[in-house]
């Protein structure tokens, strides 16, 4: 099997397209690495816009860049419709106190992301059981502003790398 392939069971429903999003986001939208994003049940609509934003070049992302670029807009209808409908990923187990203090944190998010980071529109994106790793990896990028986004840059301008962590570890131990 080469890497990234599908199982013959998992390529039955999945799109053509997906296969090549298998190496880094798994089979079902489940990443295996923690730096990469799960896919698996996350808002249809966050998904396509994501996927059109990276096709488009309005979200920088080298590495995505000549996975997407062919896309057309059926394909990532297609490609969001399938992750959306997969199981969202198991929550894992964090550090009591960072997620103690993270929760504490919280409330520059809820108004957007919900109470348990659950959003309360479709295109925006679910936090709950996503990597910590890569929830810290976007809070800085928002930061930085290697990743634009007014709203999300103005509710975390007075946050640092230790709370980031900490509403990483939060959000991540939050069952979906």
């Amino acid at each position: 099997m080469a890497l990234g392939a599908a199982t013959p069971a998992v390529a039955q429903d999945m799109p053509a397209k997906a296969q090549a999003c298998v190496a880094c986001h798994g089979q079902k939208g489940v990443s295996g690495s923690p730096e990469w994003p799960n896919l698996a049940g996350q808002h249809q609509q966050y998904l396509a816009i994501q996927i059109t934003a990276f096709r488009d070049g309005t979200r920088d992302n080298p590495a995505m860049a000549p996975f997407v670029s062919g896309l057309t807009d059926a394909d990532i209808s297609a490609l969001a419709s399938y992750y959306a409908s997969q199981p969202r990923a198991i929550a894992a187990d964090g550090d009591a106190a960072l997620v103690s203090s993270g929760e504490n944190l919280s409330g520059y998010c809820k108004a957007c992301h919900g109470m348990q980071g659950e959003p309360v529109a479709n295109e925006w994106p679910i936090l709950a059981g996503q990597h910590a790793q890569y929830l810290q990896q976007q809070l800085a990028a928002y930061k930085s502003g290697a990743r634009v986004n007014s709203h999300m840059q103005a509710a975390i301008a007075q946050l640092g790398e230790e709370q980031f962590r900490a509403l990483a570890a939060y959000y991540s131990q939050l069952s979906p």
